[in-house]
């Protein structure tokens, strides 16, 4: 059945349908009880290395726990879309025979899992961010929130390119096979890729390379805008200055950097939406 535009009610009816089929398997409070976890590991014990247990100011927080976040939230949030997109029997196969379009179930699925996504997240740096709060006060508040944020956002980038990887893999184990190989790539071998090419190529092209990079790949941009809006581009040395001053300023850096995840998440969600309404159901 095709229609030109969604039906916001059958979305929003698989959307629920789907946030309380990720509540049920206890998915949320097993990820909000890494995220609380992980922050207090790094919040307490950050500073043990010169003798200091305490927590941490919430700047100082959010950039040591930037990319302990771009680790665990791809893989987390790509696991996740596969168990929904390739789930086999009862309430799925249903789905398929019901009047809505490919579109709104790919729609209404993700919109259902990153509810769960955010709803773990805001709870899990909540929990942490309240203790942190009374210990130290507010200092740094902005910074710790704005990982909470680009956290959000990066985690529905991965649930939307996990539900195209999963509906273009066909099988479930083929799926999770995929996905995990994708992980991999972006978040631990691409940016080694990137360091080899810029030791071979002229300096010049090294620098298009690394600039090129950072847009290529979501975890790039994340770590890039939320260091950017943190810290600023001194952390990045020249690299970042260039960057910054290529892009117009700081504001003007992280404001691309977030339509590219934004295109990362629409682009991958009709990708799996075409594929879909392809295959034979």
């Amino acid at each position: 059945m095709r229609r030109a535009l969604p039906q916001w009610r059958a979305v929003a009816t698989i959307a629920r349908h789907e946030l309380r089929i990720v509540l049920r398997s206890r998915w949320v409070p097993v990820y909000a009880l890494i995220f609380a976890s992980l922050t207090f590991a790094v919040s307490y014990f950050g500073l043990t290395v010169v003798e200091f247990t305490g927590f941490q100011e919430f700047d100082r927080t959010a950039v040591s726990l930037l990319n302990l976040v771009l680790y665990v939230v791809p893989l987390a949030t790509m696991l996740m879309a596969v168990q929904s997109f390739r789930a086999e029997g009862g309430a799925t196969d249903q789905l398929f025979t019901e009047p809505v379009t490919t579109g709104e179930i790919v729609l209404g699925k993700l919109i259902g899992l990153s509810l769960a996504h955010i709803l773990a997240t805001v709870v899990g740096f909540g929990l942490t961010g309240i203790l942190i709060g009374i210990e130290v006060g507010d200092t740094g508040l902005a910074s710790y929130l704005v990982l909470v944020g680009f956290t959000i956002l990066v985690g529905i980038v991965f649930l939307s390119l996990s539900a195209w990887l999963a509906v273009l893999s066909g099988r479930r184990a083929r799926a999770y096979a995929v996905v995990l190989v994708t992980w991999f790539f972006l978040v631990l071998l691409f940016d080694l890729l990137v360091i080899g090419l810029s030791f071979l190529l002229p300096e010049a092209w090294a620098n298009r390379v690394a600039f090129v990079g950072v847009f290529v790949n979501p975890v790039d941009a994340t770590r890039v805008a939320t260091m950017l809006a943190i810290s600023g581009k001194e952390l990045f040395g020249p690299a970042g200055a260039q960057l910054v001053r290529g892009l117009g300023g700081i504001p003007h850096a992280v404001a691309l950097l977030c339509l590219t995840l934004v295109a990362w998440v629409g682009l991958p969600a009709l990708a799996a939406a075409l594929t879909l309404d392809r295959q034979d159901l």
